[in-house]
């Protein structure tokens, strides 16, 4: 594995880019398309297609496993992180057309507004596939959420609302009250971590297909962790 990492913004949050990410990636590729057709999501913001990933899924939950035990040196190092919990995992295809965007999913956004919540993300598919940005507020100046700074958020985009109206597009650059601070290249094989506190969007290509099929579409490996323990 390669690995780099850097700091966003003004807040200085960390984020780890890892190249190499695992050994087999054909064969993660292979367990995504034996789950496949993957269900659509309701009452989520995800734009497209997941499948959910959990313990009786036998050696795709293997997967899930492995890379939290060969991230447990990086995430005590980075993050200083010695014990964290799976929320979630699963795979994951963008496939939702911009005309049939919600307004949400327009705009930047966080997984999760603590401290403790992290995101791994794995880019799996061979297909350039934009990447993923990372924004700063600017109404509110916040580059990451957090239970103190919820209503603020929510008052300072509701005058977005007013200010800029939706744009039924996908989020890209300097739009809609958001002005971006960082992005990472979507390339295959490589894991990008972050703070799930930290607002970002997927980046879209010009000619992004949107597939439902994992061996072209722009499947993702996604693993959301607690942190439960710090050194």
């Amino acid at each position: 594995m390669s690995i780099n990492v850097f700091k966003v913004g003004l807040e200085e949050t960390p984020v780890v880019v890892i190249d190499n990410f695992v050994q087999e990636p054909e064969r993660i590729i292979e367990l995504a398309v034996d789950m496949a057709p993957f269900p659509s999501q309701s009452g989520h913001y995800y734009p497209g297609r997941r499948r959910r990933i959990t313990p009786q899924d036998g050696e795709t939950f293997d997967y899930v496993s492995s890379v939290c035990q060969s991230l447990a040196p990086v995430m005590a190092s980075v993050y200083g992180i010695t014990k964290y919990d799976i929320l979630d995992a699963g795979f994951s295809l963008v496939t939702t057309k911009p005309e049939d965007l919600q307004p949400l999913q327009t705009v930047p956004h966080f997984d999760h507004h603590d401290s403790n919540g992290f995101a791994i993300l794995h880019y799996l598919s061979r297909r350039p596939g934009g990447g993923t940005a990372f924004y700063r507020h600017l109404g509110s100046g916040f580059e990451t959420l957090s239970d103190e700074r919820k209503d603020a958020y929510s008052a300072a985009r509701m005058k977005d609302a007013e200010l800029y109206g939706v744009t039924q597009a996908y989020h890209k650059g300097d739009r809609d009250g958001f002005v971006e601070l960082a992005s990472v290249e979507a390339r295959f094989n490589r894991a990008v971590i972050y703070p799930g506190k930290l607002l970002h969007s997927a980046v879209l290509p010009d000619d992004f297909n949107f597939s439902p099929d994992p061996r072209t579409g722009r499947l993702t490996g996604n693993v959301f962790v607690r942190a439960t323990a710090w050194r």
